[in-house]
């Protein structure tokens, strides 16, 4: 999380005229006494709007609203998508179906990240195949062949040179309630008469509103050539995380996504609890899908997370001041989806259990893979991650300022942000080559593992 300050830059001793706070006439009574009142220095407090409600949808009536929307401006239609929340997960591969139909770059951005938030939901039931579940001696030869590729067959060494293009975005809006904004009038429609005539005689001045749960709005775009060498990942050109003199990259840290992630994941859910859930369509073959649950005790998964703020102040002039949340590997769950012929991971989804009393409240992960062809082989690696976080950030409602030599720090608070980070993986290029990957095929050679063209018993074949 970047250190985001609002800051409203109020200056002593200027005149305060705020005019349009309607509620009636006792609205209109307040802002004419503000209007009349002159302070040398200017108190500002902190007024949360009313917060927006996300309108749930399935997939089903998110289609049904594209449909109707033909011929909507972009923006309209990002206004509109904007106000739901999916109850089922959108998959890749209908996201991009649905995109293709969209009027322009806001509301492809609002469909992405419904996507993404949707990651950690079930499919519509509509596209869960609908073929019994494999015993229990098949589901455990499954766990057993991802086991085995995690061991043998995964990439771990592979040397490569990937491009890594992030979209990040967030909910929380801060607005200034001064002149006749609409956001003042929406504020005072809230406060009692009571509450209004107190508000007067505290402060002239609404300087700033922070209002939770708002449409996602598109925060930047990063990318950034990674390089991924002995099973470590490092931006190119970055000296090591010990010697920098910035901030580390802000926002959830997604990491290990080329191996390690997996590996730990793995291990981890070998001593906490699996159950089956269901067959899918992948992109080229069926997958098998388990969920699992990974207690604390059980938990090699860290959570680092740049930056929260303690106290009333945020600097980045120090390196100390950084605050980099590291967990003690807190519990977590989610689901895995596999090839039920090789074990390959196809998605893995991590969603931690945050103790109460931490600086953030929560942390979820998503990673497809999918087939990259290098050197003329074809290897699993990763496509896209998504990674999502809630805590809380830092506004800046008053400037710090000096007088006559005694100076105050700027005045904080500190409401929920969560924030999506879309990352999309491309440009794979092996770093030397001599590097030799085990392809994802590497079990059709194992006289015990049998070729991914035959079908087993309990494991259906590929859909039409």
């Amino acid at each position: 999380m970047s250190a985001r300050s609002y800051a409203q830059n109020l200056r002593c001793g200027e005149d305060v005229s705020i005019a349009g706070l309607t509620r009636k006439d006792t609205a209109m009574r307040w802002a004419s006494k503000i209007a009349k009142l002159h302070f040398a220095v200017l108190l500002v407090i902190l007024a949360p709007l009313p917060a927006s409600a996300y309108e749930p949808a399935t997939i089903a009536h998110l289609e049904q609203i594209l449909a109707a929307a033909h011929g909507k401006p972009d923006k309209a239609l990002a206004k509109q998508l904007g106000e739901l929340e999916l109850t089922e997960r959108l998959s890749t591969a209908r996201l991009k179906k649905l995109e293709a139909a969209l009027p322009g770059e806001k509301s492809r951005q609002v469909l992405l990240v419904l996507s993404d938030l949707s990651a950690f939901h079930d499919l519509p039931a509509e596209e869960i195949l609908q073929v019994p579940a494999p015993d229990s001696d098949s589901q455990s030869k499954i766990l057993g062949k991802v086991a085995d590729y995690i061991r043998e067959a995964l990439p771990r060494q592979i040397d490569l040179v990937i491009s890594r293009n992030t979209s990040q975005f967030d909910n929380l809006k801060v607005v200034t309630l001064s002149g006749s904004s609409e956001a003042a009038k929406e504020w005072a429609k809230t406060k009692t008469e009571v509450e209004l005539e107190a508000t007067v005689s505290v402060a002239p001045l609404i300087a700033a509103a922070v209002v939770e749960n708002q449409p996602y709005h598109f925060i930047g775009k990063n990318s950034e050539a990674v390089n991924y060498r002995n099973g470590a990942e490092e931006v190119a050109g970055l000296p090591p995380a010990e010697h920098r003199k910035v901030p580390p990259q802000s926002g959830l840290t997604n990491w290990g996504v080329f191996g390690p992630l997996l590996e730990v994941v793995v291990n981890d859910v070998s001593g906490g609890k699996t159950e089956w859930s269901h067959w899918e369509q992948g992109t080229r073959s069926v997958l098998a899908v388990f969920h699992y649950d990974v207690p604390a005790d059980q938990s090699n998964y860290d959570v680092e997370y740049c930056c929260f703020t303690s106290g009333k102040t945020w600097d980045f002039s120090g390196k100390e001041l950084w605050n980099v949340y590291e967990s003690l590997t807190p519990a977590y769950h989610g689901e895995i989806a596999v090839d039920p012929m090789t074990g390959a991971i196809l998605r893995l989804t991590i969603e931690t259990v945050i103790p109460e009393g931490q600086p953030i409240y929560g942390a979820k992960v998503m990673v497809e893979y999918g087939p990259v062809e290098l050197g003329g082989r074809e290897y699993l690696l990763p496509a896209k991650s998504v990674s999502i976080s809630v805590a809380p950030v830092p506004v800046m409602i008053q400037d710090g300022h000096c007088t006559d030599g005694a100076c105050t720090h700027g005045l904080f608070v500190h409401p929920k942000d969560t924030v999506v980070r879309d990352t999309i993986y491309t440009s794979y290029h092996a770093f030397r080559g001599d590097t030799r990957i085990l392809p994802t095929d590497a079990f059709d050679k194992d006289a015990d593992s049998p070729s991914s063209a035959e079908s087993q018993p309990g494991i259906p074949r590929k859909q039409p």
